[in-house]
């Protein structure tokens, strides 16, 4: 039997849904007979309360507090902490990062849309003025389409430049067109943000974004994308429609989850991309362009309810690129997936630890180096 550490969870979705990946962790651990010890990373003594335990389990979400601790304590444990977690730094480190996410992408020779990033404001203009529209901007942090903006034209996008580069922004909010009270009312509400932070008991959800502009190229005819998340050998699948009169469809809530309507392509490029970035979980969003399917994003994190509505998902025998996609049939939630990969990875390192302190006969009774 384990014991594994859990840092409770309970988040509010933007569904209107609450989401606790800890609490079934733990109820099928209890279940199974394992023991569970739930942790406090807020504690000074956060580390030795992770001390004798066989694993770290934490799912954790975008809001900037705690995401910016967590990713930092993963990598922390990762790099030397010598057990098992979940996430590990692979499959989190870039989370809720764009611009981290579209070096990854580019270096992996992972197809997507044509991406800039732009740190000084000439050169921003410069790009501006030579590029085509319509635009896709982003800012570096946001799920569920936030601060994604189709910029139409020339005037418009250096409207964004100068914001980026002069006051930063909280959000792609207002435009050019505002009225100029509504336009002085962000701006005081802004600059209190910057002084104060965010108003006491709310939840924080708000990063300061200054002297960058990320740039993407836009696929028109695309009235859908598609969502894989990929755990282990496992595809999870449906098709996003996008919201009505938007480009976006992330957060639309109109989703169809029927298998016979996803491109097996998708689900292909998916397992290629887990397996080069060697994700424990991964969900991607899968557009289409004229060369294929191309991947606009991707997230370690994601809304288990809608994976778990999937009524089943889809193996990989062999190659990404070649082997045979298996359909297993019935739904499973995305938490007992992780789970049980996870503690496979527990048993397989607790085992290899066994065999390199097992006396060798040939090395007189000392332990195998």
């Amino acid at each position: 039997m384990y014991e594994i550490a859990i840092q409770p969870d309970d988040t509010p979705l933007r569904s209107g849904r609450r989401q606790s990946f800890s609490a079934r962790w733990a109820e099928l651990l209890n279940g199974m007979g394992h023991q569970v010890r739930l942790v406090q990373y807020r504690d000074r003594k956060f580390v030795e309360q992770l001390r004798g335990c066989d694993g770290f389990m934490w799912w954790f979400p975008h809001m900037p507090l705690p995401r910016r601790i967590a990713v930092r304590i993963m990598l922390a444990l990762d790099h030397v902490g010598g057990i098992p977690i979940f996430p590990d730094g692979k499959t989190v480190w870039h989370f809720d990062d764009k611009i981290a996410q579209s070096h990854l992408l580019e270096i992996a020779g992972i197809p997507t849309p044509s991406t800039r990033v732009l740190w000084r404001y000439k050169e921003a203009l410069e790009f501006c003025r030579n590029t085509a529209y319509p635009l896709v901007i982003k800012l570096s942090t946001g799920i569920v389409s936030d601060n994604v903006r189709l910029v139409q034209d020339r005037s418009e996008a250096e409207y964004w430049v100068r914001r980026m580069f002069r006051h930063g922004l909280f959000a792609l909010e207002g435009s050019p067109k505002e009225s100029s009270l509504r336009s002085s009312a962000r701006l005081v509400r802004d600059s209190w943000r910057r002084v104060c932070g965010p108003p006491l008991g709310t939840e924080t959800r708000v990063d300061l974004h200054k002297n960058y502009f990320l740039a993407q190229e836009f696929f028109s005819g695309n009235p859908f994308d598609t969502r894989v998340t990929v755990i282990g050998n496992r595809a999870f699948a449906f098709r996003r429609h996008n919201r009505p009169h938007d480009f976006r469809a992330s957060g639309s809530g109109a989703l169809d989850f029927d298998p016979t309507q996803i491109s097996l392509d998708a689900v292909r490029i998916a397992f290629r991309v887990a397996a080069l970035l060697r994700t424990q979980s991964l969900a991607v969003d899968v557009l289409r362009s004229d060369n294929g399917p191309t991947i606009n994003e991707i997230s370690y994190y994601y809304e288990g309810w809608a994976v778990a509505e999937c009524p089943g998902h889809w193996q990989i025998l062999g190659g990404e690129s070649d082997g045979e996609l298996k359909w297993v049939e019935g739904k499973v939630r995305p938490e007992d997936a992780i789970l049980d990969d996870f503690l496979m990875l527990v048993s397989r390192m607790r085992e290899t630890r066994r065999l390199t302190l097992t006396p060798d006969p040939q090395a007189n009774g000392k332990p195998r180096a």
